[in-house]
């Protein structure tokens, strides 16, 4: 059975990052990653901020996804630079999610120099804060910055995982489901207009969902698994936060980004 392994923040090990990479398991899960007095202040300040839309109004997110900006470069890191204001007042007092990850990371590879990505005098948004309210879902999708970010300079990274923040639960839906397919490039011809790809594609492959996660769990998955949200229910939000950790093998490097 396919299944993700729960860890506690000081249980995770190198080996089970690798199982991520090799395709072992399907994600890995921090319980307690934050408290709820966290969540519940972030949650607060999210609400209070001002947010922009993705998929034509269909998401609400904070902070720009580089995905969306494959060929409009300099519009990211504008918005990058813009939503760093809002990032500063969310987490002000707080520490910084990206921070807290790079800590428990320092710990698996000590070699390893840690830092939000940069390009030239730009910076990257360190990640993207998305809410998705009542009726709304994420449809069967990869994330692959070698292949969607070819004009951005972190596509030469290794390897690549992506960190998902719980920090809202829904009342209902909103589960995480994980399929063991790695994107081809000839999937393209399964790719949707404006966003993810048919379900058509995934059908026949084994899957995890996982439904059981809590306010401050922290996930993480190789994005080069295709993966969606189920359709969110109730009046609460699921509110998450995302970035992604881009592996340069050579130079023992980690750079995260959004």
């Amino acid at each position: 059975m396919w299944s993700p392994i729960v860890v506690k923040k000081p249980e995770l090990s190198k080996i089970q990052l690798e199982g991520l990479f090799s395709g072992k398991i399907p994600a890995i899960i921090l319980r307690s990653f934050v408290d709820d007095a966290y969540c519940e202040t972030v949650t607060r300040r999210i609400i209070d901020s001002n947010h922009d839309d993705f998929q034509n109004g269909k998401l609400n997110h904070i902070g720009p996804f580089l995905m969306a900006y494959s060929t409009k470069k300099k519009e990211y890191f504008e918005k990058a630079q813009f939503a760093k204001k809002t990032f500063d007042e969310i987490f002000f007092d707080l520490e910084d999610p990206s921070k807290k990850i790079f800590r428990i990371l320092s710990g698996l590879f000590p070699k390893h120099s840690m830092r939000i990505a940069q390009e030239y005098q730009n910076n990257y948004s360190p990640y993207v804060i998305r809410i998705h309210k009542n009726g709304k879902s994420i449809p069967v999708h990869k994330d692959r910055v070698s292949y969607e970010g070819k004009d951005y300079s972190l596509s030469d990274i290794a390897k690549q995982l992506s960190c998902i923040l719980h920090i809202q639960k829904s009342e209902k839906g909103g589960d995480l489901i994980i399929y063991k397919k790695n994107w081809e490039k000839s999937d393209e011809k399964f790719r949707n207009i404006d966003f993810g790809y048919g379900s058509d594609l995934v059908s026949s492959s084994e899957s995890s969902k996982i439904s059981n996660l809590r306010v401050g769990d922290l996930v993480i998955i190789n994005p080069n698994n295709y993966h969606e949200v189920t359709t969110i229910y109730g009046k609460l939000s699921r509110i998450t936060l995302g970035m992604f950790l881009g592996f340069y093998t050579k130079r023992q490097e980690i750079v995260a980004w959004a």
